[in-house]
Protein backbone atom coordinates (compact mmCIF):
# COMPACT_ATOMS: atom_id res chain seq x y z
CA UNK A 1 0.00 0.00 0.00
CA UNK A 2 1.22 3.47 -0.80
CA UNK A 3 1.83 5.65 2.19
CA UNK A 4 1.79 9.40 2.36
CA UNK A 5 3.72 11.54 4.77
CA UNK A 6 1.61 14.07 6.66
CA UNK A 7 2.74 17.60 6.04
CA UNK A 8 2.96 19.50 9.33
CA UNK A 9 0.99 22.74 9.38
CA UNK A 10 3.04 25.81 8.69
CA UNK A 11 3.95 27.82 11.75
CA UNK A 12 2.21 31.19 11.88
CA UNK A 13 4.37 34.01 10.69
CA UNK A 14 5.44 36.35 13.50
CA UNK A 15 3.64 39.65 13.51
CA UNK A 16 5.85 42.61 12.58
CA UNK A 17 6.87 44.65 15.59
CA UNK A 18 5.54 48.18 15.82
CA UNK A 19 7.92 51.13 15.80
CA UNK A 20 7.77 53.87 18.44
CA UNK A 21 5.96 56.20 16.04
CA UNK A 22 3.49 53.44 15.11
CA UNK A 23 2.77 52.90 18.79
CA UNK A 24 2.20 56.59 19.44
CA UNK A 25 -0.25 56.79 16.53
CA UNK A 26 -1.77 53.43 17.42
CA UNK A 27 -2.64 54.56 20.97
CA UNK A 28 -5.18 56.95 19.45
CA UNK A 29 -6.52 54.81 16.60
CA UNK A 30 -5.95 51.14 17.52
CA UNK A 31 -5.16 50.93 21.24
CA UNK A 32 -5.93 47.22 21.58
CA UNK A 33 -3.33 46.11 19.03
CA UNK A 34 -0.87 48.76 20.23
CA UNK A 35 -0.90 47.67 23.86
CA UNK A 36 -0.68 44.00 22.87
CA UNK A 37 2.53 44.84 21.05
CA UNK A 38 3.72 47.03 23.93
CA UNK A 39 3.43 44.31 26.57
CA UNK A 40 5.59 42.07 24.39
CA UNK A 41 8.34 44.69 24.14
CA UNK A 42 7.81 47.32 26.85
CA UNK A 43 9.30 50.75 26.22
CA UNK A 44 8.50 54.20 27.56
CA UNK A 45 11.12 56.62 26.23
CA UNK A 46 9.22 57.82 23.13
CA UNK A 47 5.98 58.87 24.91
CA UNK A 48 7.96 60.42 27.77
CA UNK A 49 9.99 62.58 25.39
CA UNK A 50 6.83 63.59 23.53
CA UNK A 51 5.04 64.55 26.75
CA UNK A 52 7.97 66.68 27.90
CA UNK A 53 8.54 68.40 24.53
CA UNK A 54 4.88 69.35 24.10
CA UNK A 55 4.73 70.59 27.69
CA UNK A 56 7.72 72.86 27.03
CA UNK A 57 5.94 74.23 23.97
CA UNK A 58 2.88 75.01 26.07
CA UNK A 59 5.06 76.53 28.79
CA UNK A 60 6.62 78.92 26.28
CA UNK A 61 3.14 80.01 25.16
CA UNK A 62 1.89 80.43 28.75
CA UNK A 63 4.96 82.39 29.87
CA UNK A 64 4.58 84.72 26.91
CA UNK A 65 0.83 85.25 27.07
CA UNK A 66 -0.53 84.74 30.61
CA UNK A 67 -0.89 87.56 33.15
CA UNK A 68 1.28 85.95 35.83
CA UNK A 69 1.00 88.75 38.37
CA UNK A 70 -2.80 88.54 38.40
CA UNK A 71 -2.63 84.75 38.50
CA UNK A 72 -0.20 84.84 41.46
CA UNK A 73 -2.43 87.29 43.33
CA UNK A 74 -5.43 85.00 42.83
CA UNK A 75 -3.50 81.95 44.00
CA UNK A 76 -2.34 83.73 47.15
CA UNK A 77 -5.87 84.93 47.92
CA UNK A 78 -7.14 81.34 47.73
CA UNK A 79 -4.59 80.17 50.31
CA UNK A 80 -5.64 81.46 53.72
CA UNK A 81 -2.15 81.07 55.20
CA UNK A 82 -0.38 82.93 52.39
CA UNK A 83 -3.14 85.55 52.22
CA UNK A 84 -2.86 86.39 55.92
CA UNK A 85 0.90 86.85 55.55
CA UNK A 86 0.59 89.11 52.49
CA UNK A 87 -2.13 91.25 54.06
CA UNK A 88 0.25 92.25 56.85
CA UNK A 89 2.71 93.79 54.36
CA UNK A 90 2.76 97.41 53.17
CA UNK A 91 1.26 98.03 49.73
CA UNK A 92 4.61 98.37 47.93
CA UNK A 93 5.87 95.13 49.46
CA UNK A 94 2.67 93.37 48.39
CA UNK A 95 3.30 94.30 44.77
CA UNK A 96 6.91 93.16 45.05
CA UNK A 97 5.75 89.84 46.53
CA UNK A 98 3.31 89.36 43.64
CA UNK A 99 6.07 90.09 41.12
CA UNK A 100 8.44 87.65 42.79
CA UNK A 101 5.70 85.03 42.93
CA UNK A 102 4.99 85.53 39.23
CA UNK A 103 8.64 84.93 38.35
CA UNK A 104 8.76 81.78 40.48
CA UNK A 105 5.57 80.53 38.84
CA UNK A 106 7.08 80.94 35.37
CA UNK A 107 10.19 79.00 36.38
CA UNK A 108 8.15 76.27 38.05
CA UNK A 109 6.30 75.66 34.78
CA UNK A 110 9.55 74.69 33.08
CA UNK A 111 10.77 72.69 36.08
CA UNK A 112 7.52 70.75 35.95
CA UNK A 113 8.28 69.91 32.34
CA UNK A 114 11.58 68.29 33.35
CA UNK A 115 10.53 66.39 36.47
CA UNK A 116 6.73 66.70 36.49
CA UNK A 117 5.82 64.16 33.82
CA UNK A 118 8.38 61.53 34.92
CA UNK A 119 7.18 61.80 38.54
CA UNK A 120 3.52 61.73 37.53
CA UNK A 121 4.03 58.66 35.34
CA UNK A 122 6.02 56.97 38.11
CA UNK A 123 3.33 57.70 40.72
CA UNK A 124 0.48 56.63 38.44
CA UNK A 125 2.31 53.47 37.39
CA UNK A 126 3.01 52.50 41.00
CA UNK A 127 -0.60 53.07 42.12
CA UNK A 128 -2.14 51.22 39.18
CA UNK A 129 0.43 48.42 39.27
CA UNK A 130 -0.42 47.81 42.93
CA UNK A 131 -4.17 47.99 42.28
CA UNK A 132 -4.12 45.60 39.33
CA UNK A 133 -1.84 43.22 41.22
CA UNK A 134 -3.83 43.21 44.46
CA UNK A 135 -7.36 43.46 43.10
CA UNK A 136 -7.06 41.85 39.69
CA UNK A 137 -4.12 39.51 40.22
CA UNK A 138 -2.61 40.71 36.95
CA UNK A 139 0.61 38.87 36.11
CA UNK A 140 3.00 41.54 34.89
CA UNK A 141 6.03 43.48 36.09
CA UNK A 142 6.56 47.11 37.00
CA UNK A 143 8.54 47.86 33.84
CA UNK A 144 5.57 46.86 31.70
CA UNK A 145 3.21 48.82 33.96
CA UNK A 146 5.41 51.91 33.59
CA UNK A 147 5.39 51.58 29.78
CA UNK A 148 1.59 51.12 29.74
CA UNK A 149 1.17 54.22 31.92
CA UNK A 150 3.46 56.36 29.75
CA UNK A 151 1.58 55.50 26.55
CA UNK A 152 -1.82 55.75 28.26
CA UNK A 153 -1.12 59.39 29.17
CA UNK A 154 -0.56 60.48 25.57
CA UNK A 155 -4.08 61.99 25.33
CA UNK A 156 -2.86 64.54 27.89
CA UNK A 157 -0.18 65.63 25.41
CA UNK A 158 -2.95 66.12 22.84
CA UNK A 159 -4.72 68.35 25.37
CA UNK A 160 -1.57 70.42 25.82
CA UNK A 161 -0.98 70.60 22.08
CA UNK A 162 -4.50 71.93 21.49
CA UNK A 163 -4.01 74.45 24.29
CA UNK A 164 -1.05 76.15 22.55
CA UNK A 165 -3.06 77.94 19.82
CA UNK A 166 -5.90 78.55 22.29
CA UNK A 167 -3.44 80.35 24.58
CA UNK A 168 -2.52 82.78 21.81
CA UNK A 169 -6.18 83.46 21.00
CA UNK A 170 -7.39 84.14 24.56
CA UNK A 171 -7.17 87.36 26.51
CA UNK A 172 -4.08 87.19 28.79
CA UNK A 173 -6.09 87.87 31.94
CA UNK A 174 -8.45 84.97 31.18
CA UNK A 175 -5.65 82.40 30.85
CA UNK A 176 -5.37 79.96 33.75
CA UNK A 177 -1.92 78.29 33.64
CA UNK A 178 -3.27 75.39 35.70
CA UNK A 179 -6.41 74.84 33.65
CA UNK A 180 -5.42 76.04 30.21
CA UNK A 181 -8.07 74.24 28.17
CA UNK A 182 -11.82 74.11 28.88
CA UNK A 183 -11.97 70.32 28.78
CA UNK A 184 -13.36 69.84 32.30
CA UNK A 185 -16.04 71.45 34.51
CA UNK A 186 -13.47 73.22 36.69
CA UNK A 187 -12.69 75.57 33.82
CA UNK A 188 -16.15 77.12 34.25
CA UNK A 189 -16.16 77.53 38.05
CA UNK A 190 -14.40 80.89 38.14
CA UNK A 191 -11.42 82.18 40.08
CA UNK A 192 -13.26 82.32 43.41
CA UNK A 193 -14.02 78.58 43.51
CA UNK A 194 -12.45 76.75 46.48
CA UNK A 195 -9.47 74.49 45.83
CA UNK A 196 -11.32 71.26 46.59
CA UNK A 197 -13.87 71.99 43.87
CA UNK A 198 -11.15 72.77 41.35
CA UNK A 199 -9.41 69.47 42.14
CA UNK A 200 -12.56 67.35 42.02
CA UNK A 201 -14.15 68.86 38.94
CA UNK A 202 -10.77 69.24 37.25
CA UNK A 203 -10.39 65.46 37.44
CA UNK A 204 -13.49 65.08 35.25
CA UNK A 205 -11.40 66.01 32.24
CA UNK A 206 -12.22 64.50 28.85
CA UNK A 207 -8.58 63.74 28.12
CA UNK A 208 -7.93 62.38 31.62
CA UNK A 209 -10.89 60.00 31.27
CA UNK A 210 -9.50 58.94 27.90
CA UNK A 211 -6.17 58.19 29.60
CA UNK A 212 -7.90 56.07 32.27
CA UNK A 213 -9.63 54.02 29.58
CA UNK A 214 -6.29 53.47 27.83
CA UNK A 215 -4.77 52.41 31.14
CA UNK A 216 -7.45 49.74 31.44
CA UNK A 217 -6.85 48.58 27.86
CA UNK A 218 -3.12 48.33 28.57
CA UNK A 219 -3.40 46.28 31.75
CA UNK A 220 -6.04 44.07 30.13
CA UNK A 221 -3.60 43.41 27.28
CA UNK A 222 -0.92 42.49 29.84
CA UNK A 223 -3.10 39.71 31.29
CA UNK A 224 -6.46 39.23 29.48
CA UNK A 225 -7.49 36.25 31.62
CA UNK A 226 -7.02 37.98 34.96
CA UNK A 227 -8.17 41.42 33.79
CA UNK A 228 -10.80 41.31 31.02
CA UNK A 229 -11.63 44.77 29.77
CA UNK A 230 -14.72 45.23 31.96
CA UNK A 231 -12.84 44.36 35.14
CA UNK A 232 -9.84 46.43 34.05
CA UNK A 233 -12.06 49.49 33.53
CA UNK A 234 -13.50 49.06 37.01
CA UNK A 235 -10.05 48.86 38.61
CA UNK A 236 -8.67 51.81 36.63
CA UNK A 237 -11.59 54.13 37.37
CA UNK A 238 -11.86 52.97 40.98
CA UNK A 239 -8.16 53.62 41.60
CA UNK A 240 -8.29 57.07 40.02
CA UNK A 241 -11.45 58.04 41.94
CA UNK A 242 -9.83 56.99 45.23
CA UNK A 243 -6.77 59.16 44.58
CA UNK A 244 -8.90 62.14 43.50
CA UNK A 245 -11.11 61.77 46.57
CA UNK A 246 -8.05 61.75 48.84
CA UNK A 247 -6.60 64.97 47.39
CA UNK A 248 -10.05 66.59 47.33
CA UNK A 249 -10.45 65.90 51.06
CA UNK A 250 -6.95 67.24 51.80
CA UNK A 251 -7.77 70.46 49.93
CA UNK A 252 -11.12 70.79 51.71
CA UNK A 253 -9.45 70.43 55.11
CA UNK A 254 -6.30 72.50 54.67
CA UNK A 255 -6.98 75.02 51.85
Amino acid sequence: MATTNAVPPAAPEPQPQMSAISRIVGVFFSPGATFKDLVQRPSWMAPMILLIVIWFGLCAALVKRADWVTYTRQQIEKNKFAASHIEALPEDQKEAAYEQGAQRSKISQYVRGVIGWPLLILFSAAINFAAFKLIGGVRTNFGTAFAITAFAHLPMSLRELLAIPVTFLKDPQSIDPQNFLASNPAAFLGDSAPAWQLIFFGSLDIFAIWAIILMAVGFSAADPKKAPIGKALGIAFGTTFSVVLFFTMMAWIFL
